[in-house]
């Protein structure tokens, strides 16, 4: 397979982690391309990576004729506009997450997409083995009928304040929020996929905090987006979704992901924590024994199916769709929409 011309928009930490050793060591991707509006960050990326043109800017980028697509590393209030702009230039793009601050920017998206291909980078963890055996599991109907989707991920206060927090990091007009669109992407994305993504939100009640002032000194001056919410969604044939999430808690930490059915239900890792086991349990329903506990997956079985990056291109090259693309996004995204307007509002908000 031609290896895929790519450019990256965006040179800090996500980069730095993830996309840009990713595309160095792939076969799928030859990396052509990279720009950032700081020129030390810009230099030092190109001589490590090796990369053989840089831009100041976003837009220059997207101006190169040999690049064929992109990836936007950018803080979500800066990432729409070059997402279009992308577009409208024949790009094919990879959006960070989350996928955008609102449903109208996904819309706009969908509508200039063409025939391009439009990945968002909100499935990291179903990449991993763990999320393959839960979805096999099922696949194979041993839940019975599927009544409650749920995860609860509270993370206690711990250790110092960094210093420089990124202001964008809690901030609804730079982030589109904070808390709830920087890490449930990734618990939604999770758990939409091991179910199929059968899940179809309708009524949503909701409620979000911001960080307590005491301790204002975890985030940034100015953030005004939320550290901590919960949500009830009741979705389409009986099935509920309940969601919450905090940060900068006054907790110790607690994370749990479940897929509770009628006959029996899920224990999943997506993020293990210390202290317990890293593997996906199945607890059976027994009317003579009670609740019969087994492991299906445990630390060390088996390998990630892919990364966002090399399934991007892949998607590019055999043309077919991303492991979530924009429609997948959009569907999200509503849901994160609507929990902030129940929260404002104070009462149920409908999903059409």
């Amino acid at each position: 397979m031609k290896p895929v011309k790519l450019g990256i928009i965006g040179c800090g930490v996500i980069s730095n982690g993830d996309h840009l050793p990713t595309a160095t060591k792939s076969p799928l991707v030859e990396l052509v391309a990279v720009s950032d509006m700081i020129e030390e960050r810009l230099k030092t990326v190109a001589e490590k990576y090796n990369v053989p043109t840089t831009y100041k800017s976003g837009s220059e980028l997207l101006d190169d004729d040999n690049v064929e697509a992109v990836v936007l590393a950018l803080p979500t209030g800066v990432r729409t506009p070059l997402a279009l702009e992308a577009l409208e230039k024949g790009k094919h793009v990879l959006l960070e997450k989350p996928v955008a601050r609102n449903v109208g920017e996904v819309e706009k998206m969908v509508a200039l997409r063409g025939d391009r291909v439009v990945a968002v980078c909100s499935p990291r963890f179903s990449f991993k083995a763990d999320a393959a055996a839960a979805a096999k599991c099922v696949a194979s109907g041993v839940l019975g009928k599927i009544r409650v989707v749920r995860f609860r991920a509270i993370l206690g206060v711990s250790g110092q304040p960094r210093e420089g927090l990124p202001p964008w990091r809690q901030s609804m007009e730079m982030n589109g929020g904070g808390i709830l669109v920087n890490w449930s992407c990734y618990d939604l994305d999770y758990l939409m996929s091991i179910t199929d993504w059968q899940l179809r939100p309708r009524l949503v009640t909701a409620k979000w905090w911001q960080v307590d002032p005491k301790l204002s000194a975890y985030v940034a001056p100015g953030s005004d987006a939320d550290a901590h919410y919960m949500a009830f969604i009741v979705c389409d044939d009986g099935i509920v979704l309940n969601m919450e999430r905090a940060e900068m808690a006054s907790t110790i930490t607690d994370q749990a992901w479940e897929i509770i059915g009628s006959e029996a239900t899920l224990r999943l890792p997506m993020c293990p924590q210390k202290g317990k086991p890293n593997a996906v349990i199945l607890d059976r329903a027994d009317p003579n024994k009670g609740i019969i506990s087994e492991t299906i997956w445990e630390e060390g079985q088996g390998e990630p199916s892919g990364n966002v990056l090399e399934d991007f291109v892949l998607a590019i090259r055999e043309g077919h769709e991303p492991k979530t693309n924009l429609e997948r996004g959009l569907l999200m995204q509503k849901i994160t929409d609507a929990i902030y307007a129940s929260s404002a509002k104070g009462e149920a908000v409908t999903i059409n």
